[in-house]
This record gives structure tokens, C-alpha cells and sequence, in this order.
């Protein structure tokens, strides 16, 4: 079984009022940063924000490069994967990502897509109602050549965010078109918060392994599992026996807008160093970020 690849989401939208240990400016991204390549991490994930505020920086490229750079001076290696968010589902959002990706020291090789369209609104049990009633996100065939296209343009392999189960197929056919060339990676969302997609559990990892295999029989893939909510902690050790990779961080785990589920107020190494020794107890090796950037196939 390949080596297995911890991600990270370090923050997101989440605040340090949510929990202190969240990292906003550079700075603290670098040192955070390098606590989880401690603890295993071996793929990163960023937004740029406010040193001072924590407001979102969404397509700030020099704010990327700082943590970058910062990150290069406390020991990080420079073949660490890593992708920074974007401002929205269409090519101008992603200027930043094509500077960055023009960088030679920054070595970004990757960027993620969500693909599909779906209502991924957070539900309230005690309400009963959705957060954001009126929000779909989409993204349309047309949409999807054109970021995929930007992606080759850039020489960045694209990371596809999959929430519900028959968007697989549409990666089946982007492959077809020759939208997209393996190895493919992928991330299947799931949430404890938001119904959509496959009830976050530990069996629902078991369907989508054999999706993959149904959809996409012989095709080089790594695909990582990713959970909004405490159920993570479910899934981890699944995606591990089944041969899939984990995203942890306080980005998945402590939502803004979620209620306190308690007073847990784990740091972004903890959360990755106990994946870790889930992987331990599995027999199963963690991929180092050298080992993590040729698993994932980039330059």
C-alpha cells in the first residue's frame, strides 16, 4: 500500500475566537506549518488573512509567498504540496494561483477544483433550517474545461473536490475528454453539518473506494478523505485500511458558524500527529512531502 499522505486545512474561515490556536498571517502559517510536518503532515492547505484580523486575503499572492518563504527558513521542505484557495469558480479568480504557479521558488504544482453543482448548506437541527437557504454552488461542464485548461496553462495538476457521488462520473468523463490526465486526485467532501453527499461514516469510505473502482477501473488514483465535523475521527481510520489519504485541520474541525461542540481546542499538529498514529496502529507508513509530491504526480 502506497505511503500514506496527511493533509492539512490550517484555518479556512475559521477564527481565533473559535479556537486561539488558528494561524493567520505569514508568520504564524509558516510556524504552524512546520509543527504539522512534525507531527506527519505532508500537504498543505492555506488561506492568505490578516496578521492583525484574520480577514480572508483570498487572492493576496504576496501574502502566499511570505508564509511560503517563512515557511523555507524554519526547515520546510520546498517539495511540500501545497494550494491556496481561491475567490470563486471562474478563471479571474484565480490570478493569484497563475503568479504564484509562474514562481519557480515556490514550487506550487497544484490547484483545487470544486467540480459539480449541489446545495452544500449547513443545516440547523435545533431551527430546522438551512443556514444559507439560497446558496448553490455551481459549476457547469463548460466551466470546469475552462478551469481545467487554466490549470494545464499554469503546469498545475488539478486537486477535484467531489461532494456527491455521481460527480465521479463527471471526472470519468473529463478524463475521456482529455480534460484531465491521471494520476488523478481527488477529495471527497462529507460533513456533519450540511446533508449532502454520503452520510459521513466509516462504511460510506467503503462505497466510495469501490466507486472509484467502478467509475474509473485501472485509472491511476489518490484520493483523500475529508470531513467537516468530529466524524473525521470515524473515517480517518477507514481511509487508511482502504488505501485513501486523510485532510485533518482546524479548517475541517471547528467551523465559524457551528455551535461549541465542547470545549476541544486541539492545535493543527495534534490533530495531524493523531492521524499519525492512526497510521502507526494500521501499519501503514506516512509519506514524507518529497514522497507525497511524487505520489501526487506533480513537477
Amino acid at each position: 500500500m502506497k505511503k500514506l499522505i496527511i493533509e492539512a486545512a490550517i484555518h479556512e474561515m475559521v477564527s481565533k475566537e473559535t479556537n486561539p490556536h488558528v494561524p493567520y498571517g505569514p508568520q504564524e502559517v509558516a510556524a504552524d506549518a512546520a509543527a504539522c510536518v512534525a507531527a506527519g503532515m505532508s500537504f498543505l492547505h492555506f488561506h492568505a488573512r490578516d496578521p492583525e484580523t484574520g480577514e480572508q486575503r483570498w487572492t493576496d499572492a504576496d501574502s502566499y509567498r511570505q508564509a511560503i518563504l517563512a515557511m523555507r527558513k524554519l526547515g520546510v521542505s520546498e517539495a511540500l504540496p501545497w494550494y491556496p484557495t481561491y475567490g470563486g469558480l471562474d478563471p479571474v479568480a484565480f490570478a493569484h494561483v497563475g503568479e504564484l504557479a509562474a514562481d519557480p521558488a515556490i514550487r506550487l504544482g497544484l490547484t483545487s477544483i470544486d467540480i459539480g453543482t449541489g446545495n452544500y448548506n449547513d443545516w440547523n437541527p435545533q431551527t430546522r433550517e438551512f443556514v444559507s437557504p439560497d446558496w448553490v454552488q455551481s459549476l457547469s461542464h463548460a466551466g470546469a474545461e475552462r478551469l481545467l485548461a487554466m490549470a494545464r496553462a499554469m503546469g498545475l495538476r488539478p486537486c477535484l473536490i467531489v461532494y456527491e457521488p455521481g460527480q465521479l462520473r463527471h471526472v470519468g468523463a473529463y478524463l475521456e475528454k482529455g480534460w484531465i490526465e491521471p494520476p488523478i486526485v481527488l477529495r471527497f467532501n462529507f460533513s456533519d453539518f450540511a446533508p449532502y453527499g454520503l452520510p459521513p461514516r466509516a462504511e460510506s469510505v467503503g462505497m466510495i473506494s469501490e466507486l472509484i473502482e467502478m467509475v474509473l477501473p485501472g485509472v491511476p488514483v489518490e484520493w483523500i478523505v475529508a470531513c467537516h465535523g468530529p466524524s473525521v475521527w470515524d473515517m480517518a481510520p477507514a481511509a487508511i485500511a482502504a488505501g485513501g489519504h486523510v485532510r485533518v485541520g482546524l479548517g475541517q474541525y471547528h467551523p465559524w458558524m457551528w455551535p461549541d461542540m465542547g470545549n476541544d481546542r486541539p492545535s493543527n499538529a495534534e490533530q495531524v500527529a493523531r492521524v499519525a498514529e492512526m497510521a502507526k496502529a494500521a501499519g501503514r507508513e506516512i509519506a514524507t512531502p518529497e514522497e507525497a509530491r511524487a505520489i501526487l504526480g506533480l513537477n
